[in-house]
This record gives C-alpha cells, sequence and structure tokens, in this order.
C-alpha cells in the first residue's frame, strides 16, 4: 500500500513540474529578429491613427493626382522648351508628394508621421521562429538602434526566450551595428549581416553629392537586373531592348540629363536636400570617400551650417561619425568576439544608373564590396573565368574573398537581388543564426563559400558557374495568351452561373 501511494505521489509530482519542463524548453528557442532597411516600412501622417493616410510610399491616388497636374506642363514644354517655367509646375507637384514624409532641418520626423509598430506576442514569436523590428527609417541611426534594443529585451526578456538572433539587411545593418555598439550582445545568441550598408551605399554618396547623370548603357543594365526573375521576363527584356533600339532609353537619360543641368539648384535646393538631404540615415550611408564633397555640396549654398538647425543637424551626423563610421572595424571585431557573426553578400547586377557606380558588381543597389566587408570585386561587365579555380576565388572570377574582414565567415550569393525575398535565403541564414558554434563556410557541404540562386527550382545550390537563360518572348506571349484565356474562361464561367 505505502509502495502504491509512493508511486502515486510520484506520478503527481512530475506531472506537476512538465509545465516547467515546458517553459525551460520554450525559453531555450531562439528567435530570430528581423531587421530591414532603408524604405522597407510605410510612414503614416500619425502613428497613433491605424486608418491615417500612408505618406510613403505615396498612395497610389496621390500619385495619380500628380501625374494629372503636370500633364499641361509637359504639353507645354514640348512646345516651348522652357526648362523654368516646367520646373515651376514639377517643383510644387514633387513637394507635394514628397516633403510631408521629410524630417525638420534638425533631422526629427514632422508632427506625428512615423510608422505603425505592434509588438508580437509570444506566441505570436514562438510560431513563427522570428519577429520582424520596424522602426521609422527616416530617424538618427541612434534613435532607431534604441529601439531595436527595447524590443530585444521585449523579445529576450518580457517574453521569456532569453536569447536572439539578429539579422539585418541593408541599412538595418547600421542600425544594428550602432545597437550592438551602444547596448552590447548580452542578449544576442548570434548576428548576420545580409546584404548591408554598414561600409556605405553608393548611391546615398551620388545623391549627396548632387551627381546625376544617366547612360543609356546603364539605365538597360539596370533594367534587365530588375527584370530577371520576373513573370514574362524574356518577353519585358524584348520590350526594353526594342525600345533601346529605337533610341528610347537615350532620349529618356538625355531629358533627365537635360533636368538636372536646367534645374538641378533648384530641384536640390527645394526637394531632395529638405527630404532625402534631412533623414539622418541617408548620411550614414554616405561612403567615407564622399562624405567631404557631401558636405561641401550641401552646406555651402543649400544649407546653412551655421544656422542653429544647422549646428544640431551636423552635430548629430558628427556623433555617428566618431561613434560607428570611424570605428566600425573595431566595432564588428568585438561583436564576433563575443557571438556568432555572419555576413552574406550577394552579387551578379549593374547597379544603380548613377554615374560610372552601376559597373561595379552589385545585388542591383549595393555594392558586393562593401556588403561583404571588403572583398575584392571584378566590375560587372567583366566576361573572362579564371583558369583554375581556387579557395575563396568565386567560380567564374568575379570575386576574391580573402580580402574579407571575416573571409571564413563570409558568404556570396550569385544571382540574389538586393530587394529578393525568398524562403531559401531564409533557410540558409536560419540555418546560421540557430547554430550554437560558430560556423565557416567549410562547415556546411549544401553551403559552401560561393552560391547560387536557382530560380527554376527556387533553391540556393553551390555555384558552379552554372546560368540560366530567361525564356524567350515567343514563350512569353504564348504564355500571356494562354493566361488571358484561362481568365476569360473564368469571367464567362462566372456569367453562366450567374444567370442560371
Amino acid at each position: 500500500m505505502k509502495k502504491t501511494v509512493a508511486l502515486i505521489l510520484s506520478l503527481l509530482l512530475l506531472l506537476s513540474c512538465l509545465p516547467l519542463f515546458a517553459a525551460a524548453a520554450e525559453t531555450q528557442t531562439v528567435p530570430v529578429i528581423h531587421i530591414f532597411g532603408f524604405m522597407s516600412s510605410p510612414i503614416y501622417e500619425d502613428t497613433a491613427d491605424e486608418d491615417s493616410v500612408r505618406l510613403f510610399p505615396p498612395e497610389k491616388d496621390a500619385i495619380l493626382t500628380m501625374v494629372k497636374s503636370l500633364l499641361p506642363a509637359i504639353s507645354s514644354f514640348t512646345v516651348t522648351k522652357n526648362w523654368n517655367r516646367f520646373g515651376d509646375r514639377l517643383i510644387p507637384a514633387l513637394n507635394e508628394l514628397l516633403l510631408p514624409v521629410g524630417n525638420d532641418e534638425q533631422g526629427n520626423a514632422k508632427g506625428s508621421t512615423g510608422v505603425h509598430f505592434t509588438y508580437p506576442t509570444a506566441e505570436e514569436i514562438r510560431a513563427n521562429g522570428r519577429a520582424d523590428f520596424v522602426y521609422d527609417w527616416r530617424d538618427d541611426p541612434f534613435v532607431s538602434a534604441g529601439a531595436l534594443d527595447a524590443f530585444v529585451r521585449y523579445v529576450t526578456d518580457d517574453c521569456g526566450f532569453g536569447k536572439a538572433a539578429l539579422e539585418c539587411h541593408s541599412y538595418g545593418g547600421i542600425v544594428t551595428l550602432t545597437s550592438l555598439a551602444l547596448f552590447g550582445t548580452g542578449r544576442i545568441k548570434s548576428c548576420c549581416f545580409n546584404a548591408t550598408a554598414v561600409f556605405g551605399a553608393a548611391f546615398a554618396g551620388e545623391l549627396m553629392r548632387g551627381q546625376v547623370n544617366l547612360s543609356a548603357d546603364a539605365l538597360a543594365a539596370f533594367l534587365e537586373g530588375i527584370l530577371d526573375q520576373t513573370e514574362y521576363e524574356g518577353l519585358l527584356k524584348a520590350v526594353v531592348s526594342l525600345f533601346d533600339d529605337m533610341g528610347g532609353l537615350t532620349f529618356l537619360c538625355n531629358f533627365i540629363n537635360d533636368l538636372f543641368d536646367h534645374l538641378s539648384s533648384r530641384i536640390w535646393k527645394e526637394t531632395i536636400v529638405p527630404v532625402f538631404g534631412n533623414w539622418l540615415s541617408v548620411w550614414s550611408m554616405v561612403p567615407d570617400e564622399d562624405l567631404e564633397a557631401g558636405y561641401d555640396f550641401v552646406f555651402s549654398g543649400i544649407r546653412d551650417p551655421e544656422s542653429p538647425d544647422g549646428k544640431v543637424f551636423l552635430a548629430r551626423v558628427d556623433h555617428f561619425n566618431a561613434e560607428i563610421r570611424t570605428r566600425r572595424v573595431a566595432r564588428l571585431q568585438t561583436v564576433d568576439d563575443q557571438i556568432n557573426l555572419y555576413v552574406v553578400a550577394r552579387y551578379g547586377y549593374a547597379g544603380v544608373p548613377l554615374g560610372d557606380i552601376w559597373m561595379a558588381n552589385t545585388d542591383g543597389v549595393l555594392n558586393t564590396e562593401s556588403e561583404s566587408f571588403g572583398a575584392t570585386c571584378r566590375g560587372y561587365t567583366f566576361s573572362e573565368p579564371p583558369e583554375t579555380a581556387l579557395d575563396l576565388i568565386a567560380p567564374n572570377g568575379a570575386i576574391d574573398a580573402s580580402t574579407c574582414l571575416f573571409p571564413a565567415q563570409t558568404w556570396f550569393v550569385r544571382n540574389y537581388k538586393h530587394t529578393q525575398k525568398d524562403p531559401a535565403m531564409d533557410s540558409f541564414t536560419a540555418t546560421l543564426l540557430t547554430n550554437d558554434d560558430q560556423l565557416t563556410v567549410n562547415s556546411l557541404s549544401q553551403y559552401p563559400q560561393f552560391l547560387y540562386f536557382d530560380k527554376v527550382l527556387r533553391a540556393l545550390r553551390p555555384d558552379v558557374n552554372q546560368t540560366a537563360a530567361a525564356s524567350t518572348w515567343q514563350q512569353d506571349v504564348k504564355k500571356l495568351l494562354r493566361s488571358l484565356w484561362e481568365r476569360f474562361l473564368d469571367l464567362f464561367r462566372f456569367q453562366k452561373r450567374l444567370a442560371a
């Protein structure tokens, strides 16, 4: 009898402990916090009103209104060729669309504009294995870094996970590095810098130096990258090629270049600097080599550096430069010493079609050299593969990874665009981030240092210099006609059911 009672009591005690064991198991789960990049979150007129107007990206009606307002000016310009009169209509229309999302001259968001962000519940984080961090990408990187730290503390402490992994993308890399520099890595298990702008974004440098110079070759290469992997890729590329052969791209580039030649001072002073130039995030992405020229351009004639607002703004830019920009390598090495650190870069596309920066090897937006923290990269237009494949050299010869800051912890993915989102990439980075040990490019056979995105299989595969041809325009025309016919049949069947 005593043995029976003891057995029952033991079972009851064990059952009572199961919730504790379950809770312990749950807290050992390491969720991945995703920190997205520049322009990644919609900006609304009122952060407190879920139904407020979306300011950025502009609503479709706002864009259509702007276009309609410009039609008379465009029609008049084709006759008069009067650039100033055209500017009198163009600039106010742009300002009506863009200035509401611009910051004030100290770099602060205007009024109550901002993002809508409700923290996910612990149950939602556990179910998804991840949590997306939403922030106002116009802010001072230090403000966003503080918001990220608060979110990390919520996930690790309030939700009981204990630790979290970070995956940052694009400008989100700057926010993440700033947060780790300020608040440490105590709550972080691992961090993946996935195509980030930690070492700058060439387009930001061109913008803040007032450089706009388009060419048909640059625009054609950029459009080819945008259209890669899209539906009806072959047909769309054929249309662009035909438009180019007819001189359309050259005409378009010449018009834009002429526009800036005649109205440059007005456009930058009245629109570009009041919007983009007041976003501290943009200044944090200006490459080191462009910073002084950017200061000279913006703060000599466009903005007054001696005004009270100008002094505050420059002090905030200088604060970032002193704490992060000039110390980024040391900051990254400290992070690497304390937690598992990974770097993912992408390549195979022409860059933004401004000046000569389009000729670098990029993911369509950011230079691969910057994303990889220092790889030696051949230009986008190179053609000769190496005679012999070597360790740390891409199979097609475009990348030498030996010069990276972390060569054994840096992966390269060919033909994966900057704005692309695919489960294959999520699976790869999750494999890295959730591993207890620091993995290297030699740790996983399925994920060697050089990878290729197979757009047919939607998979990351070891890169052996394979290529995937686009569909032909004839195939795409057939596919388009078939799709239209199926939609017509669906509509016909629906109408028939209504009639019955």
